[in-house]
């Protein structure tokens, strides 16, 4: 007895197995179309995060520059504060040298020697 080529059940299973693979087919689109949606939303999600990062970036800059302005400020103030009271201290104490340099020196006054 010889085979025949193709067998009864083949003959039978061919438009099922087109059907099979037509929803292949189908369920692999919709896979693609949802991994496409995900991967636009995590992109999104990543461009949303990327602008809050560089939106903070830029605060954190304006903040580093206002400290430092205050910084230089307070630098130059308190330079001044410093310099104006060495100023003050060291007049003070010239004249304070001066008067007790002044007050002890020996003075002739009519040929006698006086402390002052």
């Amino acid at each position: 007895m010889v085979a025949p080529s193709k067998s009864i059940k083949e003959e039978a299973s061919k438009p099922k197995l087109k059907s099979l693979k037509a929803r292949i087919q189908g369920i692999k689109k919709v896979m693609g179309k949802i991994d496409q949606t995900s991967i636009r939303e995590d992109q999104m999600k990543i461009g949303e995060r990327l602008r809050d990062v560089k939106r903070k970036c830029d605060e954190l800059r304006l903040e580093t520059q206002v400290i430092a302005r205050q910084s230089a400020f307070n630098r130059v103030q308190l330079a001044h504060a410093l310099s104006t009271t060495d100023t003050w201290k060291l007049r003070n104490s010239r004249q304070e040298a001066d008067f007790i340099i002044f007050s002890t020196k020996d003075i002739n006054i009519n040929g006698k020697q006086m402390l002052v």
